[in-house]
Parts: C-alpha cells; sequence; structure tokens
C-alpha cells in the first residue's frame, strides 16, 4: 500500500503545563538521543522553570511525533532560541523534520523584535548540520560547556507601514526638488521673473515685433528713454 507519510503537512501547536509529559511517549534512537537530545526530564524541567518557554507539539495523522522549544534569550531581546527539535524515529525520513523547521522559523519570525535565531548542534551531527546550513543558519560560535556549535539565523527586517510612508515622502520630496531645479533653469521668462533681472540663464529675451522690420524694446529700456527726455 502506498504510504503518504510526509505528504500531508503536520500541525503544531503549544502544549499547557499539563500536557507537558505527553512527549515521553515518543521513541528516539538511543544512541543519537544521549547525545544530541539529552534526557526528557532535564527537557521538562527547564521548560517548566523558563514560564517564557514553549514546548511546541508537532502532531500528525498518527498523533504526537515530535517537539522543539523556543524561549528568548535573557541577555538579547532580539534573540530567540530553538532547541531539542526531535522527530520520533519511527516518522524519521517523511519530510516533518525540515517542516518543523520551517514552522519554528515562521513562529519566530512573527514574535515583535525577534531578529536573530540560534540554536546548538553538536559537531558529528552532520545530518543535523546539513539540514540548518540548507536553511541558512550560518556558525557563530562554540558553546564550550558542552562542546556545540552555535548556529545564527539573521530574520530579515519587516517593511512596517510607517517606513512604507517616510519611502513615499521622500519620493515625492526628491521628485519635487529635480522639477523645481527644471523650471528654475527655464530658457524663457516666465510670470515669476521680472524683465530686469530676467533668467539665470542669460539677459532678457526679446519681445515679438509689433511693426515689420522693426523690433520693439523691452519696456524697461523705453521708459528709461522717456525719463531722459522729460529731463
Amino acid at each position: 500500500m502506498l504510504s503518504l507519510r510526509g505528504f500531508a503537512p503536520p500541525s503544531y501547536r503549544r502544549l499547557l503545563s499539563s500536557e507537558l509529559d505527553a512527549i515521553r511517549q515518543i521513541e528516539f534512537d538511543p544512541s543519537r538521543a544521549d547525545r544530541f537530545i539529552g534526557p526528557i526530564g532535564d527537557i521538562l524541567t527547564s521548560v517548566k522553570r523558563n514560564p517564557a518557554s514553549s514546548l511546541i507539539a508537532i502532531e500528525a495523522s498518527e498523533g504526537l511525533i515530535g517537539f522543539y522549544v523556543v524561549h528568548p534569550d535573557r541577555r538579547d531581546g532580539a534573540c530567540w532560541w530553538l532547541g531539542w527539535l526531535a522527530i520520533d524515529r519511527r516518522q524519521e525520513g517523511g519530510g516533518y523534520g525540515r517542516s518543523a523547521l520551517l514552522a519554528a522559523m515562521a513562529r519566530l519570525r512573527g514574535v515583535e523584535g525577534c531578529r536573530r535565531i540560534r540554536l546548538l548542534v553538536a559537531p558529528e551531527n552532520s545530518r543535523a548540520l546539513h539540514l540548518y546550513n540548507r536553511f541558512g543558519f550560518h556558525i557563530v560560535g562554540r558553546n564550550v560547556a558542552t562542546d556545540e556549535l552555535v548556529l545564527e539565523f539573521d530574520l530579515p527586517v519587516p517593511f512596517q507601514a510607517a517606513d512604507l510612508a517616510e519611502f513615499i515622502l521622500a519620493a515625492v520630496a526628491a521628485k519635487a526638488r529635480r522639477v523645481f531645479r527644471h523650471r528654475r533653469l527655464r530658457s524663457t521668462v516666465g510670470p515669476h521673473a521680472a524683465w530686469i533681472i530676467g533668467v539665470e540663464r542669460g539677459p532678457p529675451v526679446p519681445q515679438k515685433r509689433r511693426q515689420a522690420g522693426r523690433t520693439s524694446r523691452p519696456a524697461y529700456r523705453q521708459a528709461d528713454q522717456r525719463a531722459l527726455r522729460r529731463a
């Protein structure tokens, strides 16, 4: 019979304090769990002691198939940690790990102020390293206490409505400056310019001929001639 495992996306929900012990039913490969996950009791104790931690259940048609934990960095409000991403060994290979990682990143992307996601991974866990590198995580350090690598993913800065309004205003202002410069350097005199000063590119432009073979002089020169005759 054709298996449809991995084609139907799993669902995710935060477990309540009264539901946390449900993750004890998940089966892990003993050879990998001791090094890469650790005792389930220690995970539950850590989550219960930290109210800001969230243990997210990964559920499929088979029921609970895995979990992961997210919590903010106590020293840096812009950084959140993703920990203990684990899938039941009976469900490995179905794409649930990739789907869960995407879901966790999307969840943290929606957290206000979150700009970076960090996690710990053992250097010899090549399968996990390949997955994290594929999704854009990069090494930023090493945890000396556990001899694990610290990986980080930089979230893009969201484009807020205020940023959009500021961008539009700046574009309009730049356009207005270009138009003003263009008009200020016109080659003809407009209503804003006096004949005596003309335009910035040169002297006043002669008026149209009033009679054939005769060019009328600008108004200010005619006024000067009349003033001389009266004198």
